[in-house]
């Protein structure tokens, strides 16, 4: 049984446990809680691990000069783009509305002024930093290790393949943890909906609908502007030869694993060059998350509302550079979208416990969220390509619905 109907399942009996038990099912959420803490295990290891690799793809920055350039500038404004999207449009429908009851019990953290963000962002010991789960301090450290290990060249090589190791092995530890989400989902949910009701259901659709219709809105409108504007190519055959790609995405939830598919179809399809598509789309599938970010944001004011919390200015620039961060440091694999939200919650003072208001349709949420990620790299690749002269135009205009690999 796919790992998504178990936890679907979890959800539905979770719901029921929690309207049959009443305040009674109070009891499961000891187990939910060690589910979150197994979570939030994982958040500083993955940031760290993951970041500095993904910087260190880059290379040389002598050797990639405008490539890179080009790309983590597009990348960083797509994630933007994709946040206030997301901000908007939970504005707009406010899907946590319904479950401010919740907020008798819990009491929120002390949220960052913009003062202590800026004040807190270089840590003066990174083991301290490291110790304490102190997230944004240890984002910034690891941008300035990566930074370092690339002018440190040979010398640095050892230290890379070091964390490209570390990575790999809390990619493996995130998948062990998610084997548990089907029974951290029921308990979450089984006492959620014990403590709040039947009233927890329809704030969860509204929460789904509201993070499709971001996701729709960044990938047919917001990418196709950018080919039409930006890369000046035709939009119906961008869509047409990533197909393939968007399919795995979809029933993976994972633009990691879609990234073979992903290099073929740009190369076949669109006629990308093999080293601009290879060096794009690797690195997008470690820092550009579009589809992330989306989830991020919509998340974290998701939570607020369900929480009573009011949302100002400082908290959502704060959310946008932590959202930004946490799409940039979070593995393209199924989960990942749960462990990055423990983080954006942290730095802005919402309750932990809010996870289980949005974990029980996660993954239905990650299949759309990673088709954006997956389309975000392949509309960047294009773009970088276009501008290098380094695509071949007769080939991607030839792109029809009827290639297929699958």
């Amino acid at each position: 049984m796919k790992s998504w109907v178990k936890i679907l399942i979890g959800l539905f009996i979770g719901i029921l446990f929690g309207l049959i038990l009443r305040e009674n099912a109070k009891i499961f959420q000891i187990f939910g809680d060690i589910f979150i803490r197994l979570l939030t295990m994982l958040v500083i290891l993955i940031i760290f691990s993951s970041i500095v690799v993904g910087i260190c793809h880059i290379e040389s920055p002598k050797k990639l000069g405008r490539i890179g350039f080009r790309t983590i500038g597009f990348y960083v404004i797509s994630t933007i783009i994709a946040i206030g999207i997301g901000l908007v449009l939970a504005h707009l429908i406010k899907p946590g509305q319904g479950l401010e009851k919740i907020r008798v019990d819990m009491k929120p953290s002390h949220a960052l002024t913009l003062k202590d963000l800026l004040m807190s962002l270089i840590p003066s010991n990174p083991f301290k930093a490291f110790a304490d789960g102190n997230v944004l301090q240890v984002i910034i450290f690891s941008i300035l290790f990566g930074v370092a290990i690339l002018f440190a060249k040979e010398k640095g090589k050892p230290i890379l393949r070091l964390l490209e190791s570390v990575a790999s092995v809390m990619h493996k530890l995130t998948h062990f943890v998610m084997m548990l989400a089907p029974y951290g989902v029921f308990a979450l949910m089984a006492a959620t909906i014990g403590k709040i009701g039947i009233s927890a259901l329809i704030p969860l659709f509204k929460f789904l609908l509201c993070n499709y219709i971001a996701c729709l809105i960044q990938l047919l409108i917001v990418f196709s502007v950018a080919l039409k504007y930006l890369a000046k190519v035709k939009v119906a055959p961008f869509f047409k030869g990533m197909k393939d790609a968007m399919v795995v995405a979809f029933t993976t939830s994972s633009s990691t694993a879609t990234l073979p598919v992903s290099i073929e179809c740009t190369q076949k399809h669109l006629g990308i060059s093999e080293d601009i598509s290879g060096f794009v789309l690797s690195l997008g599938s470690t820092i550009n998350m579009n589809g992330g970010a989306i989830g991020q944001s919509i998340s974290a004011v998701f939570i607020a509302q369900a929480y009573g919390i009011p949302i100002g200015p400082v908290q959502i620039i704060v959310l946008i550079l932590v959202s930004l961060f946490s799409a940039i440091g979070a593995p393209g694999v199924p989960g990942t979208g749960l462990v990055m939200l423990s983080l954006v919650l942290n730095v802005m003072g919402l309750p932990l416990e809010g996870i289980s208001l949005v974990i029980g349709v996660d993954r239905l949420r990650e299949m759309m969220s990673s088709v954006v990620n997956v389309m975000g790299d392949a509309v960047a690749a294009v773009f970088v390509a276009k501008k290098e002269n380094a695509i071949n135009l007769k080939t991607y205009h030839r792109a029809t619905w009827m290639d297929s690999d699958i």
